[in-house]
C-alpha cells in the first residue's frame, strides 16, 4: 500500500529532520471519503525521526479537535503519544479538508497507530476511526537529542550601565515603567469600569488599532495588580499607599463582578472581559482556569498587607474573602474554583493548547494552598480542609511534567502540537515565578528547573537572527532574546512563517529567574551541583569549575563565581531589552527577530510589570533594601 515519494511538505523544517531521504510514504486511501466518514487517515509515514500524518475531515463546525493516538517504541501509549493535527486546506466542490502533522518524535519513538479521534466542539460530537496500523520507519536513522550550544559570553557581576537604567528618578526606565504599567489601570477611556486593566494601549480607541488588546483578561489583570500589591506592601508614602490600597480595593470588587455577570460560558474561567466589565462572548480560547488562582493570589496577598497595616479582618470578609455571605467578596469564590476544577483540561496562559499546563499548575497549587492558610485566618475550617485536600492532590500530579528523556520540565504534559515539537516554553519559567510558594517545590534553583531554564533559553539562539549580536556598542554583553516558544509563529497581529518574536516580558522573565536564583542560594548558604544542573552552569558560569555531586558553601570561590555569573546573566537580558527599546522608552510585546524593532500590541502591560518584577527581583539579589521602597513611592505622575 506504501510507495516513496519527495515530502515537499518537509522543506521548511530544521536540517536535523530533512536530510536528503527516501521516506516511505503510507497511503491508506487517496479518495475524498463518501460514505459521510467524518474523519478517515489519507497517508502516514515515521521518517528521520518526524512522523508525518494526512487526514481527510469533515467540516462539520468551526472548531475542530483532531488528535492521532499512537504508541511509543516501548509500545506504550502515554499522553505524550499523542499528535495535535492542524488544518491545512480545504478540497474543492466538497465537505471535506486536509488536516495533518508533521513532528519529531524521536524521543519517544513509535510503534503503532491507535487511533484517530475528531472532535467538533461547536456541535459536542467526538468521532473514532482506529486504525491498529504498525509503524516501520523509513528514511534516515532517527537522530540524537543536540546538546546545548557552546557559551557564546561569561558576564560576571551587576552592571552599572544597568543600575543607572532602573534607578529610581524621573526619567529611568523603571520609574517610566511605572507610570506606563499605572496608566493602563483604570485607563482614561469611556465607560471604563474601576479596577479593570486594559492588556495594551492597542484597539479602538487607540491610535493603533491591532492586535484587538482593548479587553480586561482575567490572568493579565492579576499579575499587574500583583505588581501594584508589591507597591502597596512597602510604600512608605502615604498618599501612594493609599492610591494603591483604593485600587486593589477597586479590583477585589471588579472581580466579583466578573463572577457575577451573567451568560458566563466557562463558570469562573472566562478568560476576558470588556472595560466596562461585560462579558465577552466571541469565540476564543476558554475556559482558562489559571484566572481564577492568580486574582485570588493577588487578593490574599493584598489582604495580609491589609491586616498588617492594622485593617478590618470585617471589611476583609466582607470585601474580599467571604463570596458566600457578601457576593463582592471575590476570593472564596475563586479558591473553591481551583479546588474543583484543577483536573479540568484547559487553554494555556497563550490560548493556545488545552491540556493539563505547568504554569496553570503551579498557580493553581500557590493559591490552593496559600487559601488554605487565609482561610483559616478567616475563620473558615471547611474551606481551608478542602483547599488543603485538593491542594496535596494536585502536588503529587507535578512531578510528571519533568521529562528525563528531554531533560526538560514539560510546559503541557500532553498532546504534540503540530507546531509546538520541543515542549519548550517560557511559560515554565513564569510557572515558577507565579507559583511558587516556597517550600521547594519547583525552586528557583529546583535542578529541573534550572535544566529547563537552559533548554528553554538556548533553543532562541538558532531561531532568531538578532541573537548574533551579542554586545552592544560599549561591549557589554547581550542576553539571548527570549520568546514565548522557539516555534512561535504569531508576529504581533497575526501568524507567518518564521514570524514569532522575542517578547519583552519572556526575556525579562529569564533575568528575574536568575536574580531569584542567586538570592535562593545565598540564602541556602550553598550549591549543590548534580548531573541534572551540570549544564546549565556549564553553559551560563562557564568561568567556574564545578564537579557533579560536590556542594560549595558560601565563602568559597566556586560559590562565589556560580552566583556572580548569574548575577551577569541577569543583567545581560535585562540588557537585550534595553538595546531594543524605543527612544520613547515604551515597551510594546514584542521586538522583531531580524531587525529588533518593537512591534505587536502598544504599550504592553504585562511587558511593564515583568521588567519591574525583575528590577525589583534584581534589588533583592543585590541586597538594595530601600529600592522597592523608593520605587513605591514615586508619584504615578510627574509633578516637575
Amino acid at each position: 500500500m506504501g510507495f516513496s515519494k519527495s515530502l515537499a511538505f518537509l522543506a521548511g523544517l530544521p536540517a536535523l529532520f530533512v536530510a536528503a531521504q527516501d521516506c516511505q510514504i503510507n497511503t491508506v486511501t487517496d479518495a475524498v471519503p463518501t460514505n459521510n466518514a467524518e474523519v478517515v487517515l489519507q497517508s502516514y509515514s515515521y521518517c528521520g525521526g518526524s512522523l508525518n500524518a494526512s487526514v481527510f475531515i469533515a467540516n462539520l463546525n468551526y472548531d475542530k479537535l483532531v488528535t492521532l493516538f499512537f504508541t511509543d517504541r516501548r509500545n506504550v501509549s502515554t499522553p505524550l503519544t499523542v499528535l495535535s493535527l492542524g488544518y491545512r486546506s480545504s478540497i474543492p466542490d466538497t465537505n471535506y479538508e486536509y488536516w495533518g502533522s508533521n513532528a519529531p518524535i524521536y524521543l519517544d519513538g513509535i510503534s503503532e497507530l491507535l487511533n484517530l479521534t475528531y472532535r467538533a466542539v461547536n456541535i459536542d460530537q467526538t468521532f473514532v476511526q482506529p486504525l491498529n496500523i504498525e509503524v516501520v520507519a523509513s528514511g534516515a536513522p532517527e537522530p540524537t537529542q543536540p546538546g546545548p550550544p557552546a557559551p557564546y559570553a561569561s558576564p560576571s557581576g551587576l552592571s552599572g550601565d544597568i543600575t543607572q537604567w532602573l534607578t529610581v528618578d524621573a526619567e529611568s526606565q523603571a520609574t517610566l515603567s511605572k507610570r506606563a504599567m499605572f496608566s493602563n489601570i483604570n485607563p482614561d477611556l469611556p465607560g471604563v469600569a474601576n479596577g479593570t486593566v486594559v492588556a495594551a494601549k492597542s484597539g479602538p480607541s487607540y491610535p493603533q488599532k491591532l492586535p484587538g488588546y482593548e479587553y480586561n483578561w482575567v490572568r493579565d489583570a492579576s499579575l499587574t495588580l500583583d505588581t501594584v500589591e508589591l507597591f502597596y506592601s512597602t510604600a512608605s508614602d502615604a498618599a501612594e499607599k493609599a492610591r494603591y490600597e483604593e485600587i486593589l480595593f477597586q479590583y477585589a470588587r471588579t472581580r466579583a463582578d466578573e463572577q457575577n455577570t451573567p451568560g458566563l460560558q466557562t463558570g469562573l474561567g472566562e478568560p476576558k472581559f470588556y472595560l466596562n466589565n461585560t462579558i465577552f462572548t466571541g469565540p476564543w480560547g476558554r475556559p482558562q482556569n489559571d484566572g481564577p488562582a492568580t486574582a485570588a493570589i493577588t487578593l490574599m496577598e493584598f489582604a495580609n498587607t491589609y491586616l498588617e497595616n492594622g485593617g478590618s479582618i470585617d471589611v476583609v470578609k466582607s470585601q474580599i474573602y467571604d463570596s458566600t455571605t457578601n457576593p463582592n467578596a471575590p476570593v472564596q469564590k475563586d479558591l473553591l474554583f481551583v479546588a474543583s476544577n484543577w483536573t479540568t483540561p484547559d487553554f494555556d496562559l497563550w490560548e493556545e493548547v488545552v491540556s493539563a499546563h505547568f504554569y496553570t499548575r503551579m498557580v493553581q497549587r500557590r493559591a490552593l494552598l496559600q487559601g488554605a492558610d487565609f482561610a483559616s485566618k478567616m475563620g473558615d475550617s471547611a474551606t481551608s480542609e478542602t483547599l488543603a485536600s485538593a491542594g496535596a492532590a494536585l502536588t503529587e500530579t507535578l512531578a510528571q511534567f519533568w521529562d528525563p528523556n528531554r531533560q526538560l520540565i514539560l510546559y503541557e504534559y500532553g498532546p504534540i502540537l503540530r507546531d509546538k515539537a520541543s515542549y519548550k516554553d517560557i511559560a515554565v519559567a513564569l510557572g515558577v515565578i507565579h507559583g511558587y510558594i516556597g517550600d521547594e517545590v519547583f525552586s528557583y534553583t529546583n535542578d529541573q528547573v534550572l535544566a529547563s531554564l537552559l533548554q528553554i533559553s538556548t533553543s532562541f539562539i538558532p531561531v532568531y537572527s538578532i541573537a548574533n549580536t551579542t554586545t552592544e556598542a560599549s561591549g557589554q554583553v547581550l542576553g539571548i532574546p527570549i520568546g514565548r516558544y522557539p516555534e512561535d509563529v504569531y508576529n504581533g497581529t497575526g501568524t507567518a512563517v518564521d514570524g514569532g518574536n522575542p517578547w519583552y516580558l519572556a526575556t525579562a522573565t529569564m533575568a528575574e529567574m536568575m536574580y531569584r536564583a542567586v538570592s535562593e542560594y545565598r540564602s541556602a548558604g550553598s550549591i549543590t551541583v548534580t548531573n541534572t544542573s551540570l549544564p546549565f552552569f556549564t553553559y551560563f558560569a562557564p568561568a567556574t569549575t564545578v564537579s557533579v555531586d560536590s556542594t560549595y558553601a558560601t565563602n568559597s570561590t566556586e560559590f562565589c563565581g556560580l552566583t556572580d555569573a548569574l548575577l551577569g546573566w541577569g543583567d545581560a537580558f535585562l540588557r537585550r531589552i534595553k538595546y531594543h527599546t524605543p527612544e520613547s522608552e515604551s515597551l510594546s510585546e514584542q521586538y522583531n527577530r531580524g531587525t529588533g524593532v518593537s512591534q505587536g500590541a502598544a504599550d504592553l502591560t504585562w511587558s511593564y510589570a515583568a521588567l519591574l518584577e525583575a528590577a525589583i527581583a534584581r534589588a533583592d539579589a543585590s541586597g538594595d533594601k530601600e529600592y522597592l521602597t523608593k520605587l513605591a513611592n514615586v508619584p504615578l505622575t510627574d509633578s516637575s
